[in-house]
């Protein structure tokens, strides 16, 4: 008989099944489940067919379940000497959510959506009945608190934080004057960056940009897209490229996106604390910044509101059209 294959190494094992960051696997998928004969099924379309939440379709997303089952796992092992995914139990679940306490109730939301994507994993790769049930989910943690969710800093001070001197003070203004995610940073070429006028037509009706330079970013899932960048930070990028070659990468950045999160969540970290600030190293501070900003210069160029709300949500952050819940998120916070 073969010997029994690890706790870790089972939930690991599941959470591939359910998987779809690969096109092939979610046409494939989506073609069985629907009886249609597509050759390639975005995972928009697939989330519109009513079954996202029994997937994970986001390396990120992959990523931080991995890790949170990791725990998991070795909570189980150290608290009940679970060994196999079977014997794993809804009170389990709620006694590990309550060693979560004292954590925010964003982290203690996070912890549960990782149970939830693991027990589907299970039920699906093992044929086991789910431990992830009504009782766990509406389980209250003792002593969470809310994280503010609006913006964390003022104007004023992210140009402190802009300004303040650093080594990766060019990473820092370029997250703050284009908006990008942090691990868009790592694949901009010096050609990458366009400062010449052209048209740059946008799908809002009765508006066009006729005069805004662009910066090509290598986005999710390697989609690439075209940011607009705005004339008063047409300078700073200017001189970003100054003596570069057109392959020259711009940033001096690790190709592992995990560290170079890591390596500009602390250098933030230390930026903030020095200028006594609320210390955070998350560039959604800057994503909510740059659009509210850049709405407002829209807008000071006589486009109706909800037109540069919904452009600056499309093309200055990379998002759907249709997240309208985004404005809450970025413009109203």
């Amino acid at each position: 008989m073969g010997k029994s294959k690890s706790l870790g190494y089972q939930i690991h094992s599941a959470l591939l099944e359910i998987n779809l960051q690969d096109k092939e696997k979610r046409t494939d998928l989506f073609n069985k489940e629907n009886d249609t004969h597509y050759k390639y099924v975005g995972k928009r379309e697939f989330k519109r067919n009513g079954t996202s939440i029994n997937y994970i379709f986001s390396k990120r997303s992959a990523e931080n379940i991995a890790e949170k089952s990791k725990t998991f796992t070795k909570f189980l092992k150290e608290t009940y000497n679970v060994k196999m995914v079977r014997d794993i139990k809804p009170e389990m679940c709620i006694a590990f959510l309550d060693s979560k306490k004292g954590c925010s109730t964003k982290t203690i939301s996070a912890y549960k959506n990782a149970l939830e994507k693991i027990s589907i994993a299970c039920e699906k790769k093992f044929h086991i009945q789910g431990f992830y049930t009504e009782n766990v989910r509406t389980h209250k943690v003792a002593d969470t608190y809310k994280t503010n969710s609006s913006r964390l800093y003022t104007n004023e001070q992210i140009e402190k934080i802009c300004n303040f001197p650093s080594s990766r003070q060019a990473e820092i203004r370029t997250l703050i004057y284009s908006g990008i995610r942090v691990f868009e940073l790592i694949g901009i070429q010096a050609k990458d960056v366009n400062l010449d006028k052209h048209i740059f037509e946008t799908t809002i009706k009765d508006n066009k940009i006729d005069t805004y330079s662009t910066i090509k970013i290598i986005g999710k899932g390697g989609k690439v897209s075209y940011r607009p960048i705005l004339p008063q930070y047409r300078a700073f990028f200017r001189e970003l490229i100054k003596d570069k070659q057109p392959t020259e990468k711009v940033f001096n950045l690790p190709k592992n996106t995990k560290q170079t999160r890591l390596i500009m969540s602390n250098e933030l970290r230390r930026i903030t604390k020095e200028l006594g600030l609320a210390e955070s190293g998350k560039n959604h501070e800057f994503r909510k910044y740059h659009s509210q900003i850049a709405v407002e210069y829209y807008v000071s160029k006589g486009w109706e509101r909800e037109k540069a709300e919904q452009y600056v949500i499309q093309r200055h952050l990379s998002h759907s059209a249709e997240r309208q819940d985004l404005k809450k998120i970025y413009l109203y916070s």
